[in-house]
């Protein structure tokens, strides 16, 4: 199963994605960097720095998302991507995932962590996020973690 998280920036997406890599080994595939546990592959470089996750990926990344779908494929877990790089058509058709947004401006997280991203920037992210059909909306990060846990014994 492939998930994909959008929302906002500072909504809490990748709040979400380090919930799942506690206890978790970092591997790379071609332009991918992500974690893996027992049940979940987590896609993104988790480093704590200020943008983290997919936004640590490469531009290119797309080059090698079929490598990055057959491994998923081959390994059987839940796949977690989240994020600009992957909120793009050419994504969401090859990998099909279950789309979670969460809803919210993010304003409060973007101060926490001291964003200092532009209004033109929000703009960008808020009008590609408001683009996308989504399967499921959750009102925040928790009840985003919550969706995806009740996924794991399928």
């Amino acid at each position: 199963m492939i998930i994909l998280i959008i929302g906002e920036c500072g909504v809490g997406k990748t709040w979400v994605m380090k919930n799942f890599i506690k206890g978790s080994k970092g591997y790379k595939l071609g332009l991918y960097y992500f974690n893996e546990t027992e049940k979940h592959i987590v896609v993104g470089k988790y480093d704590n720095s200020t943008f983290e996750g997919s936004d640590r990926l490469s531009m290119a990344v797309m080059k090698d998302l079929d490598k990055m779908l057959g491994y998923i494929k081959k390994v059987n877990k839940i796949a977690i991507f989240e994020g600009d790089r992957f909120m793009n058509q050419n994504f969401i058709n090859k990998a099909n995932p279950l789309i979670i947004k969460i809803k919210g401006d993010g304003k409060e997280g973007r101060i926490k962590r001291g964003s200092q991203q532009t209004e033109r920037q929000l703009k960008t992210i808020r009008t590609r996020v408001g683009n996308i059909n989504f399967n499921k909306e959750v009102e925040n990060s928790n009840e985003c973690l919550k969706e995806i846990k009740k996924y794991e014994n399928n």
